[in-house]
């Protein structure tokens, strides 16, 4: 069996060792995107510009160009168009004077196929051999964990593929199944179900998170095309395909909601450290293994969902999820 190697950092003190262990001097001379969320207006969790500094220097002394990456969103926003989501970023302390490289907001798309699922990656993800990619670990209502996957998965690609990955889970109804006992009623966090005379959804409101598919005992209900956590794992795995990439991860204010969420909610676990690797499946399940060693099922009692799906289709399509701790 072929192990991941994941190293293990209480403070941003050891960081520089545990990058080194992954062998940065095989980005000498070329681009390096280092990806990450800049943060949303209001949410005070995002990674914070020292720690992308530190990267950058790392990366910089190792011989590559690095540059700071992100895509902008599908909902309404500041950051849902390149010069507003430039603004936040600025305003956040994301700027060249202050981490050291250039920032660089996506907002077009390469249309690939993944499998037979068209994805539109960033076209600067898409360019680009070399990729850091920094995660803040927190809940999520949708797909119960963010982590490097979802940070790919959503946050490489462009706005008409994020919102054809929720709609791909939206949920389908079965007239002659249902017994319109109302349950999925009562698991929609987005009220979008209803039932009367008959059971209707209101596609506006559905985000796709599938907590309607699960509650359902009379198996009326199924997605579209697949899970959301399915979803990610396939367009995550589009964003790096043949790529060499690193992995960083903040185990630190792990929230209820997303870092895209203006209230993020809730800390759910004591920080625990930091995560580097070379694998985004493996990443993902050491800091799910970490959590749950600290508030065991936490991120289930607290979303509604089964964080590790997302793990599981990644490794169906050819990521390692099995990895080898180390602390340091």
């Amino acid at each position: 069996m072929s192990y991941s190697n994941i190293y293990l950092v209480r403070n941003q003190k050891a960081l520089p060792e545990a990058l080194r262990m992954t062998d940065l001097t095989r980005f000498e001379g070329q681009a390096v995107l280092v990806k990450l969320h800049m943060g949303e207006p209001g949410n005070p969790y995002f990674i914070s510009p020292e720690l992308a500094r530190l990267v950058i220097n790392e990366v910089s002394s190792a011989g590559g160009r690095p540059f700071l990456f992100d895509t902008v969103v599908a909902y309404p926003g500041e950051r849902s168009h390149r010069r507003g989501y430039e603004r936040v970023a600025r305003r956040h302390g994301f700027y060249r004077d202050n981490v050291g490289c250039n920032i660089t907001i996506g907002e077009r798309g390469i249309r690939i196929l993944e499998g037979d699922i068209a994805i539109e990656v960033a076209t600067q993800i898409y360019e680009t051999d070399c990729m850091v990619v920094l995660s803040h670990v927190k809940g999520h209502i949708q797909a119960g964990f963010g982590g490097a996957i979802k940070n790919l998965g959503m946050g490489g690609v462009t706005k008409a593929s994020k919102r054809r990955i929720h709609c791909m889970s939206m949920p389908i109804h079965d007239n002659d199944t249902c017994n319109y006992c109302g349950k999925c009623v009562s698991a929609c966090p987005y009220s979008a179900l209803s039932i009367s005379n008959d059971w209707f959804i209101d596609r506006t409101k559905c985000e796709g998170c599938g907590k309607c598919v699960l509650a359902c005992t009379q198996h009326a209900l199924r997605f579209e095309t697949m899970s959301l956590a399915e979803g990610l794992a396939i367009s995550a795995m589009a964003c790096t395909r043949n790529k060499e990439v690193v992995y960083l991860s903040s185990l630190h204010h792990i929230t209820q909601n997303c870092d895209c969420e203006a209230s993020p909610g809730p800390i759910m676990c004591p920080d625990i450290g930091y995560l580097v690797g070379t694998d985004a499946a493996a990443i993902d399940a050491a800091a799910l293994d970490l959590i749950d060693d600290v508030a065991p099922g936490v991120c289930v009692r607290y979303t509604g969902v089964d964080p590790r799906e997302q793990i599981t289709h990644a490794a169906a399509l050819g990521m390692r999820d099995t990895y080898r701790l180390s602390e340091l």
